[in-house]
């Protein structure tokens, strides 16, 4: 018999290796395009589900009659509504939610619009997986992180209420298992991680996201070019989701601009929403850094809504990490530079192009452009010291002083 052939090596003889883990997002299935939200009740049919929660922001729904909409969509499964969603998911609506599933009888969950009402959706599942009642119920669910390595990680098994995602927005939330959640009291966001609280689907549909704001749009887009940026300049960068990540910096350097402008191109506005599901595939598998880490906590102690955040700490950031992500940066930079029309210096990184672009979508792109002072830099330093994020970053942050350098930097 002809021997079998040896494996290559992971490592070649220069020292060099490629190996990882890629993880698949554990949901079932995306619906993408125009029209994908109108009929639903199939997919409830196979899911289970017969009395829905529909979870919204009340500025959607002052907009739009989502109770009429998605109760003929769904055939006739909506139980109850609640539009008491806040921005960054504060814990006292959290359980206010909870108990109005409960008092619905809901079987499952249906979030419609950005990143807040599709987190409070997915607290919502636990809450009634765990019977969750009270903010210290919530507090044992929370990830809990020491600097630089300590973490503690608790998570369910329990099965969740089954929910179905419809984003407005592209911050892409939808597709983690991961929540947010705003401890009022503390002032900090605390982040749940648990596998089962992906959707179990998610639709796509650009004929809702005309009614989104287009500031929000915009800033929303920026989260994803976070995403994707951060992701390719991680440690733990892998050739599957580079590719996806930078393909979404293509498609989102390309038709953000254009999708910002005209809320009727349907076509743009599905490139962004497939970018921002390209994105996601970074955040879910490689490490990320300091624009995450330090935004969890201007979300949380400044009120800045998270594109916004990435709007003014995506840039500095690169700049903060340029010596230690020169070959990414690079890339970054070209992507940007081609859709921009111009050329650049591979040496000089990718932050004042990212910023340029930021700014020819009407975003601030400095801190003192959302009023956030250097008075508060000493706490958002403090608490992104317990982010988990902050200790992953390409340049190891050593200290509070750093964060603090960073924040200056973004002033």
């Amino acid at each position: 018999a002809t021997p079998a052939t040896p494996a290559t090596p992971a490592t070649t003889p220069e020292g060099r290796r490629l190996a990882g883990r890629f993880d698949i997002i554990p949901l079932e299935a995306v619906l993408f395009g125009p029209g994908s939200a109108g009929s639903l009740a199939a997919e409830c049919e196979r899911l289970g589900v017969s009395r829905l929660l529909l979870v919204a922001s009340p500025s959607l729904a002052s907009r739009v009659d989502l109770e009429a909409r998605f109760n003929d969509a769904t055939g006739g499964r909506i139980a109850a509504v609640f539009t008491g969603v806040r921005p960054h998911v504060p814990h006292d609506v959290v359980l206010a939610a909870a108990e109005a599933a409960r008092a619905a009888g809901a079987d499952g969950v249906l979030s419609v619009g950005g990143g807040s009402p599709i987190d409070l959706a997915k607290a919502v599942s636990l809450c009634v997986a765990e019977d969750v009642r009270t903010h210290q119920d919530l507090l044992r669910w929370r990830v809990v992180f020491e600097y630089p390595d300590t973490v503690e990680i608790p998570t369910t098994t329990k099965a969740q209420l089954p929910h179905i995602a419809v984003s407005t927005t592209l911050s892409a939330g939808e597709f983690t298992s991961i929540i947010g959640i705003t401890d009022t009291e503390r002032k900090v966001k605390d982040l749940y991680i648990t596998p089962t609280l992906v959707p179990r689907m998610v639709v796509l549909d650009p004929e809702l996201a005309v009614h989104t704001p287009r500031d929000l749009w915009a800033s929303t887009g920026m989260r994803s070019v976070d995403h994707a940026v951060e992701a390719l300049c991680s440690t733990t960068a892998q050739p599957v989701t580079d590719a996806l990540c930078a393909d979404a910096l293509r498609r989102l350097t390309r038709y953000l601009p254009v999708s910002a402008r005209d809320e009727t191109d349907l076509y743009a506005a599905t490139q962004c929403q497939v970018a921002a599901w390209q994105s996601i595939f970074g955040l879910t598998n490689v490490n990320l850094g300091l624009s995450h880490g330090i935004g969890h906590q201007l979300g949380a102690r400044c009120g800045v809504p998270h594109g916004i955040t990435s709007c003014v700490m995506l840039p500095a950031v690169l700049e903060f990490n340029l010596d230690h992500t020169r070959e990414p940066q690079a890339r970054i930079a070209e992507i940007f530079a081609d859709a921009a029309g111009v050329t650049t210096d591979p040496d000089a990184g990718a932050g004042e192009l990212v910023r340029h672009f930021i700014a020819s979508l009407g975003l601030p792109t400095r801190l003192r452009d959302i009023g956030v002072e250097p008075s508060e830099f000493p706490a958002l330093a403090h608490d992104a010291m317990a982010d988990l994020i902050v200790a992953s970053n390409p340049r190891p942050v050593t200290d509070e002083a750093d964060v603090i350098s960073i924040l200056e930097r973004a002033y």
